[in-house]
């Protein structure tokens, strides 16, 4: 198999090149940037398989990569998946399970129920994020509601990021050209951060026309068009030492001509249709550090909105538009006692879904957690915790579903020496019944829930082993997960909403090793997993998005920086194929095949002024101009009799993306 001796050869590039970092050139007078901490919003504990973050994508990742839609965004790590041209159908899956079962969130505002299950649930603009944390299946408490397979936590930028130097204020204006397309995005940031007052605040405006794109084999990708705009307000006052208040309002908007079924192809069933796609959010995050050891409080409280409509009148005669609403507010407190951390709060949120004079239906649910974080000696520490939730959710049809639950997790880590530590973990998660489709919301329709629905449950269990020095760094690991009770309805067709008899099961391995010196940094990175249920590989058809199978993935990312203004790099990507296989779906059995791919993108970050003023970025996308459906795609399905048109619309081919960001 291919990533086996793409592995070998990088990791063995790694060490031949570590002569050649330790002779690169640096300028260490020039400080651009202000130096803070990064603050995590996830539970950090040493050790690939406890419970707490597993990934950090940072605001430097985003830009090499120039990141422009979900795909871009996770483009590093193997354990992540979202592909396909049209950004509306990117769905995220983390080691095959899918978002439905994920707690995604933007700022702490969870994007709790999806508008249309041919279309992602989660809509969010690249340029806004200061990084994006990851925790990979069931683990901590704190993860919130809902997160059988993990947690994705998209955090924005503050005015403090953006500030270089003394400044207390800034400007900029950012324009970028994709060649696919031929295709364009404006962006203006104003901010400011007064460090006697404690105020700041920052406005973003960002404005897209993005024209249909190509494939590798030069055919139009219809559908994948989209003008977008953006519009991104933050206000933050630091009260006191101890005190800080945020608030910040988002909107964003997305339309263009769309397949109604933006996840398939085009067809004389899907047609291409003017679409719109709307989210409004507003958040609140307080935060008393304290100097008491015993209180570190933060309050989230939020309201999110997101809204998709679809003109069908030239044949249906109606708009079809639904919307799905969220409010929530989170309380959380951090107490250190001794050689221990202990991490409490509560949760409550209300969602309601409506297709628009059809029919709604409401949901809440409420939860209370507590993590701890045990140091034993020079080198154990022990991570535990228990969730308890409650939901309760009134369906369109006027039944009234409600299931709670606790969910323990154990994690430990052991480090056998400074550099070597071994970890292990067990996690579980449950969600109960929650809004559904707004797009199915038809009263006494075809839609209907079991009146015996059960909360479902994810069970993980993982196993890893770390090494780190000052110049690699390493991990190896294994993981198995379940998912008991996964709501599905009978066949993909069909809206009766029951529990399966049969388990999600996915068993994985992972591998990563990176070598950082000086202005050298390569990393390769390995995910191999297998995800069934009923014994038959999963399908994004089938499962939609709860999971779907993914090829072993491998990830290379090296860069090098000849000075603090100018980075090269090269990023690649390689993922297997999956040989034929049949899935039952109701009385038929289908075929499926997933054929492997390599993409290779190349990058260069320049800042040719002094002052930082002016900064280039040229990223070249799929260089070799690689035709493929991602795995995290529908699959293409149009081989078996019956199924034509039913299939994922094909990756973009090369685009070469160049970026000018002025700052004032």
């Amino acid at each position: 198999m291919q990533y086996k001796k793409l592995l070998a050869i990088a990791i063995s590039s790694a060490f031949g090149s570590s002569l050649m970092a330790n002779e690169a050139p640096t300028n260490e007078t020039e400080q651009p940037a202000k130096q803070h901490e990064t603050k995590l919003n996830m539970v950090k504990v040493v050790g690939k398989a406890t419970s707490g973050i597993d990934d950090l994508i940072d605001r430097e990742m985003l830009d090499n990569v120039q990141a422009n839609d979900l795909s871009d965004v996770f483009s590093l790590n193997p354990e992540i998946s979202a592909g396909g041209s049209v950004a509306m159908a990117q769905k995220i899956y983390v080691r095959n399970i899918g978002e439905d079962m994920l707690n995604i969130s933007v700022d702490g505002a969870e994007q709790a129920g999806a508008v249309f299950h041919h279309a992602s649930r989660v809509v969010i603009e690249p340029d806004l994020l200061k990084q994006v944390e990851v925790e990979a299946g069931a683990g901590s408490a704190t993860a919130g509601f809902g997160a059988l397979g993990g947690a994705v936590r998209f955090v924005t930028k503050d005015p403090i990021d953006l500030l270089r130097g003394n400044e207390s204020a800034g400007a900029s204006i950012k324009s970028t050209y994709y060649s696919n397309g031929e295709s364009f995005k404006h962006s203006a940031t104003a901010y400011a951060q007064d460090e006697k007052s404690g105020l700041g605040g920052l406005v973003n405006y960002i404005s897209a026309d993005l024209n249909n794109r190509e494939d590798g084999d030069g055919n139009k990708l219809l559908g994948s068009e989209s003008e977008n705009e953006v519009l991104f307000a933050k206000g933050v006052a630091q009260i006191s030492d101890e005190q800080k208040i945020s608030i910040s309002a988002e909107s964003l908007t997305q339309e263009g001509d769309i397949a109604y079924r933006p996840e398939w192809i085009p067809s004389n069933f899907n047609p291409t249709t003017p679409t719109k796609a709307e989210r409004e959010t507003f958040i609140l995050n307080y935060q008393f550090d304290s100097y008491n050891p015993l209180l570190d409080l933060s309050v989230n409280a939020y309201t999110t909105s997101v809204e998709q409509e679809r003109d069908r009148t030239s044949d249906w005669g109606v708009v079809v538009k639904a919307m799905v609403e969220t409010t929530s507010v989170s309380i959380e407190n951090k107490s250190d006692i001794g050689f221990s951390q202990l991490i409490y709060g509560v949760n409550y949120r209300e969602d309601s879904a409506e297709l628009y004079e059809y029919g709604t239906e409401d949901g809440e649910v409420a939860g209370a957690y507590l993590q701890s974080i045990l140091k034993l000696g020079e080198n154990t520490t022990v991570s535990t915790g228990l969730r308890y939730d409650d939901y309760s959710l009134n369906d369109v049809n006027g039944l009234n579903i409600s299931d709670s639950g606790v969910s323990p997790n154990l994690s430990a880590n052991y480090s056998i020496t400074p550099e070597i530590s071994i970890s292990a973990g067990y996690a579980e998660a449950m969600r109960g019944a929650t809004v559904k489709d707004a797009y199915l919301l038809e009263a006494g329709g075809k839609y209907f829930n079991d009146p015996n629905l059960k909360a479902e449950k994810a069970k993980n269990t993982e196993i890893a082993i770390d090494y780190s020095s000052g110049i690699l760094n390493a991990s190896f690991g294994a993981y198995q997960s379940n998912i008991e009770d996964a709501l599905v309805s009978s066949a993909p067709w069909k809206e009766d909403i029951t529990n399966s008899d049969d388990d999600i099961e996915v068993d994985g391995y992972f591998a990563k090793m990176g070598i950082q010196e000086n202005a050298f940094d390569i990393s390769a990175s390995l995910h191999i997993s297998e995800a069934k249920q009923a014994g038959t590989n999963v399908i994004r058809y089938v499962q939609g998005s709860n999971a779907s199978t993914i090829g072993d993935t491998l990830v290379i990312n090296s860069n090098y920086r000849f000075n603090p203004d100018l980075t090269i790099g090269w990023l690649a990507q390689i993922v297997d194929d999956i040989k034929p296989f049949t899935v039952p779906v109701g009385a038929e059995t289908l075929t499926v095949e997933k054929q492997g791919y390599s993409t290779h993108d190349l990058y260069l970050s320049w800042s040719p002024l002094r002052n930082r003023m002016l900064l280039l970025n040229l990223t070249m996308k799929n260089v070799f101009d690689e035709t493929y459906l991602s795995h995290s795609s529908p699959e293409d399905l149009q081989a078996n009799p019956g199924y034509e048109g039913i299939a994922g619309s094909l990756d973009p081919g090369r685009d070469v993306r160049l970026s000018a960001t002025i700052k004032f």
